[in-house]
């Protein structure tokens, strides 16, 4: 005759199981699209270096006489930094995208072996 203690650790081996089985088919059935992702990256790398295009615009279109007085440095200094900022976010989002491009790339050769090893393993039968 069993004793509450096996019944309890028979339960609770039970529980665990089904918990850890419905987490893997969680995680298996969760798939993500990395080239869309990538895509997503790049757009918003385009997006950042079209804004820095357009404050060099800035920049590069104001009159020499500041009609802002001395604030006219304070203007210079913070278009200065937002182009650096958008700089800084273009590279940041570029860098995104070639490692969501990579992580693409890995998953189709690991699909591609695996669909080849069962196509082997068919054939073999």
């Amino acid at each position: 005759m069993k004793t509450a203690a096996t019944k309890c650790f028979a339960f609770f081996s039970l529980l665990v199981f089904l918990a850890f089985g419905m987490s893997m088919n969680a995680v298996a059935s969760e798939v993500v699209n990395y080239e869309a992702l990538a895509g997503q990256y790049e757009n918003l790398a385009q997006e950042m270096q079209a804004k820095v295009e357009e404050q060099k615009d800035i920049v590069n279109h104001k009159p020499r006489t500041s009609y802002f007085g001395k604030h006219g440095q304070n203007i210079n200094s913070h278009i200065a930094y937002k182009i650096r900022k958008y700089e800084k976010a273009a590279a940041e989002y570029s860098q995104q995208a070639a490692y969501h491009h990579k992580i693409a790339a890995d998953q189709a050769e690991l699909k591609a072996i695996a669909t080849k090893k069962q196509s082997d393993s068919k054939d073999a039968s």
